[in-house]
């Protein structure tokens, strides 16, 4: 999909506060993804929409290989030994596990110390993958997709260690729904991260930052919105630490629910319920043509988002306008201008 650099003027009206205002995402990728020339070849793997992506974030790269192996260097593979994973050169056979091991292990503590708002591996990467990296028998001879899914050494660590970070391979974000569903992960936590490190945090600003995501976590997992909504009412100065604490962890377990078009219809139902005495018949008709072409995969996401903010326009509600729903991410990472960006 086609994105843009944010332009001048999209900048100036955000400064203006005509637009809402994004926080400066904290990325850590795979250095060949940035292009360090970090691979077994002594190249690179340079990915345009990482790239893109400097122009909204500051990343932190890692390379558990190259540290110990060097570049260029014969290249590794996994390999089930004794139902164990040994990590091997793939034409010398020469068994390098405890280095690599090492390697993963020290690089994986400095990532999760950068404290990222998400991470971005290396596809089929026996170190960075994520998943359906090959594992080979001690014959050589790949064991086939049948197996278990498998992840790198080092993104195996992260995921045992921050089981909500959001990582995604950089293949897997040329699937449009999948890199939208990334994107608002990172940005919501980046959100977070920002609120959270404010001087001071206060119930009234947690208060406010809830309020502000209603319905994104309402498109994400309705049970959960409601643990939160009452979890927030019951927040005082004296249990406000532990109330953040806990809002951390049901906020993440919403995002890891992926949203769909069934419940993005319900959030878009809720909106129009606001305007149900005021709406002429033949308006709300409009409205629910729109939902269902959605619904149907006739029209884009984005194609909604600007059909009920004209709504908004003409009849002003502060509490709708003020949801991070409508815009929670840079308008110019246009994620959700293709149909197939939502499932």
């Amino acid at each position: 999909m086609e994105m843009t650099v944010p332009s001048e003027a999209s900048k100036r009206a955000r400064q203006k506060g005509d637009k809402p205002d994004f926080p400066r995402l904290r990325l850590a990728a795979s250095g060949c993804l940035l292009g360090q020339p970090v691979r077994y070849n002594g190249g690179h793997a340079q990915d345009d929409f990482v790239q893109r992506l400097r122009h909204y974030a500051d990343f932190s790269p890692f390379c558990p290989e190259a540290p110990v192996l060097g570049t260029p260097r014969e290249t590794i593979r996994l390999v089930s030994v004794d139902g164990k994973v040994r990590v091997r050169g793939t034409v010398s056979g020469t068994d390098v596990t405890e280095a690599i091991e090492a390697s993963c292990e020290r690089q994986a503590l400095a990532v999760l110390a950068y404290q990222p708002d998400g991470v971005i591996v290396k596809s089929k990467s026996p170190t960075c993958g994520l998943e359906r990296v090959k594992l080979y028998r001690e014959d050589g001879v790949w064991q086939s997709p049948r197996d278990p899914v498998t992840s790198g050494r080092f993104t195996a660590r992260l995921l045992t260690a921050a089981p909500f970070l959001p990582i995604e391979e950089e293949g897997r974000l040329h699937d449009a729904w999948l890199r939208e569903q990334f994107m608002l992960r990172v940005y919501t936590r980046a959100r977070w991260r920002t609120f959270v490190t404010s001087e001071p945090v206060t119930v009234a600003g947690l208060q406010r930052f809830h309020r502000r995501h209603k319905l994104i976590l309402l498109a994400r997992n309705e049970m959960i919105l409601r643990r939160l909504g009452a979890l927030v009412a019951a927040a005082t100065s004296e249990n406000l630490s532990q109330t953040l604490a806990l809002y951390d962890k049901l906020l993440n377990e919403a995002f890891a629910t992926a949203s769909s078009r069934r419940r993005l219809r319900n959030v878009f139902h809720h909106v129009l319920g606001y305007f149900k005495t005021v709406l002429r018949s033949e308006e709300k008709r409009f409205y629910l043509q729109t939902l269902d072409e959605f619904i149907a995969g006739v029209v884009p996401l984005i194609t909604v988002i600007k059909v009920w903010e004209g709504l908004l326009l003409r009849r002003p509600h502060p509490y709708l306008a003020e949801q991070i729903f409508w815009h929670p991410y840079p308008p110019e990472l246009a994620l959700r201008s293709a149909v197939s960006a939502t499932r």
